[in-house]
Parts: C-alpha cells; sequence; structure tokens
C-alpha cells in the first residue's frame, strides 16, 4: 500500500495508490512465455528466484484517486495511458514502426512511467524502495516540479529520454572509449538547479533481445550522450523523432548495454551558477569531471 500524500497535488491518498507499471502492462506478456524486467540494467527476480514470468512486480506511488477532488490517478490516466498504451503494445508487442503523433504519444508515456518509477517514495513489490535507491534508478526532482507538471501537463526542464535495443547474446559491438559522466549538482541564486540523476528501465522483447530506456535529469546543464550519434541510442524526449522503428534499431551487445546504464551518474562538483546560466556555459567553463570506466 502506497498511503502518504499525492506527490502530485499533496492530498492524503487512503487508497493503495497509483499502479506505476499499470495492469494493462501486466498483461502484455501472459502466454508469451518468460520475460525480463530490468531496473538499473539489473534483472529483477521473483521473490522464488528465477526470472519473472507472465507479470510485473507491483510499484506503487502515492497519488490521490477518485476519492480525491483532484484525482490525480485518473489525469495520468487521461492524459498519458489512453493515448501511450496503443503505442507501447505497437511497439513492444509487435516491434512495428510508429510515426508522428504516435511517437509523441509514446515517449511522453515512457518519461511518465519513468519519472514515477524511479520517484523516491515508489515501492517495488520485489525490491522494496531502499535497493531502488542504492542502484542508481532514483530521480530526486525539486519539490514543485510534479505539482508544476499536474497543473500545466508539461514535463520538468531538462530531462532527456533515450531507448537503446540491446541483445544479450548479440555479438560484440566495438565500442569507442567511453568516459564516465559525473553529472554535478547545480544551483543558482534564483532558485534554478539541482541534483541530476539518471534511471534506466528495460523489457524484453518478443526477440529475445531488451529494449532499454534512460531518462536523466540534468538541471540547468547541457548534456550529450555519445551514444546517440552513432545510433545506438535514440532520444525520445525532448524532440522525439519523426518515426521510430525499434525492428531496425542499431543492437548494442551485453557490454554496451551495461556501459549505457553507467554513462551518466552522480557524484560531480556542486557548481553555483548566476541567474540566467546554465552548465557547462557557466562562470569556470570547466568541462564535466571525467573517471575512466573502460
Amino acid at each position: 500500500m502506497a498511503k502518504g500524500d499525492c506527490v502530485f497535488c499533496g492530498s492524503p491518498v487512503s487508497s493503495q495508490g497509483e499502479h506505476v507499471l499499470p495492469r494493462w502492462l501486466f498483461k502484455r506478456w501472459q502466454g508469451q512465455g518468460p520475460f525480463t524486467y530490468y531496473v538499473g540494467g539489473k534483472a529483477i527476480p521473483k521473490r522464488n528466484g528465477g526470472t519473472q514470468r507472465h507479470g510485473l512486480p507491483r510499484v506503487m506511488l502515492p497519488v490521490c484517486g477518485s476519492n480525491s477532488p483532484a484525482n490525480c490517478n485518473g489525469w495520468l490516466d487521461s492524459t498519458f495511458e489512453h493515448a501511450g498504451k496503443p503505442q507501447v503494445r505497437a511497439v513492444l508487442d509487435d516491434l512495428r514502426r510508429i510515426e508522428g503523433a504516435e511517437v509523441l504519444a509514446f515517449a511522453r508515456w515512457v518519461v511518465k512511467t519513468l519519472l514515477l518509477h524511479a520517484h523516491p517514495l515508489a515501492v517495488n513489490s520485489e525490491i522494496g524502495h531502499l535497493d531502488i535507491a542504492t542502484s542508481g534508478s532514483v530521480l530526486e526532482l525539486p519539490g514543485a516540479a510534479l505539482p508544476a507538471m499536474r497543473s500545466t501537463d508539461r514535463f520538468p526542464d531538462d530531462l532527456s529520454l533515450w531507448m537503446s535495443v540491446i541483445d544479450p547474446d548479440g555479438a560484440a559491438v566495438a565500442l569507442p572509449e567511453f568516459d564516465l559522466q559525473l553529472l554535478p549538482d547545480v544551483h543558482r541564486p534564483d532558485g534554478g538547479g539541482g541534483r541530476s540523476g539518471a534511471a534506466t528501465l528495460g523489457f524484453s522483447l518478443p526477440n529475445g533481445r531488451m529494449v532499454s530506456f534512460q531518462l536523466v535529469f540534468h538541471p540547468l546543464i547541457d548534456i550529450v550522450n555519445p551514444f546517440e550519434s552513432p545510433g545506438w541510442a535514440t532520444r525520445l524526449w525532448p524532440n522525439p523523432p519523426s518515426d521510430l522503428d525499434i525492428a531496425d534499431h542499431p543492437v548494442l551487445d551485453a557490454l554496451g548495454g551495461r556501459a549505457l546504464t553507467k554513462w551518466f551518474a552522480t557524484g560531480g562538483s556542486s557548481i553555483g551558477l548566476q541567474p540566467g546560466e546554465r552548465w557547462p556555459n557557466g562562470p569556470t567553463g570547466q568541462a564535466f569531471r571525467a573517471v575512466s570506466e573502460r
């Protein structure tokens, strides 16, 4: 049960809260054999051991429902689920190409789902919430970010989402030398900035591959994902592509998939900016602090 105050409007939540992974997503693997669900690049086992089959663990978050005047649960459903559900099924079940407004609806659903899944108050029935926090899959947005999202239907600024396809048994991919990017904490006297973070969520696909989504919150920071230029990662947010074909997407091997999940990390310096400035175009002109990973 995810009782507490609603993360969007602050109303008391007396019911079970919001299913971050909706019930219709639970059903997509029924009768399709084994599948795997990944958090932070790691497969999540069932409580009795083994791999997840025919369903997902419940991930609950305090969100008010129809017994509250705000009904933020209903707002999530009408704003993201209705539009996103057909596109998620098309991409993840049928490996079908989507385009235009379909890609936008798909991207918005994934951003919403990762934002809620990575919330510090989200509780996973299989791994709890402390394990999620220690896995590097928590995004600590400013306190006003989700209430503002509720009132405007707009995601917070400086959110970036990428999608990659990984074949755990595929041939090795020749990756260039990458350095782990330690994203700094950025602060401005006008209240802008905050703590950066990255979260990944993945699902196995019917063809034996895995789709991985990486959401990065980088307040007041301009970032580049080196996996994007060679095509291994497709930026879905902001500015989704005009079309998305998961069946024809370049494929990373297992090592590349692990490198992808480690590319962005917290732990950089604390940076102070002046009003109107962004990093790395701030007063010091420094680049990210980098630590060799490979």
